[in-house]
């Protein structure tokens, strides 16, 4: 996968400490967001193909499936890859961010972010640094969750 820009795109995927039995499979793909023309009146229809090249201001998603095997207590802790700014994602379950390189988190509403001289200001999506999934639900065999993150490239 090609980048154009400044962006190497490397989706990171760190679990945490997961006891033996909570071991399971956890795969990470990136995959391109592309709008499709619909009706006059009616909103594009999206689909997600694998890339081969992207440019800035396309829309990413960073895709994350749970495996097979049973999984408790999983976290799930990405980085923003360097050249994305976080978009969202449409799975708030469990889900927080970091403004400060990933050492606290939580809901971007009640993070700020400190200003030289100034009070801190509330945070934003292009302040993220990192996006958390504390998986509050076990994984039973033979079912899997999938959760995703989207990025804008710059």
């Amino acid at each position: 996968m090609r980048f154009c820009g400044p962006a190497l795109l490397a989706a990171a995927l760190l679990l945490g400490p997961q006891p033996a039995a909570a071991q399971g499979t956890l795969t990470s793909k990136v995959e391109l967001e592309k709008l499709t023309s619909a009706s006059p009146g009616q909103p594009a229809a999206k689909s997600y193909t694998s890339p081969d090249v992207v440019v800035p201001g396309d829309r990413v998603r960073i895709f994350t499936n749970g495996g097979a095997a049973p999984a408790a207590d999983v976290k799930i802790v990405n980085p923003i890859p360097e050249g994305l700014v976080f978009d969202g994602t449409s799975d708030l379950k469990d889900f927080t961010v970091s403004v400060d390189g990933g050492k606290t988190f939580g809901a971007i509403e009640m993070l700020t972010v400190p200003v030289a001289g100034a009070a801190a200001r509330p945070a934003n999506l292009v302040d993220v640094t990192h996006v958390r999934w504390l998986w509050s639900t076990p994984i039973h065999v033979g079912t899997s969750r999938a959760v995703a993150f989207f990025g804008k490239v710059k």
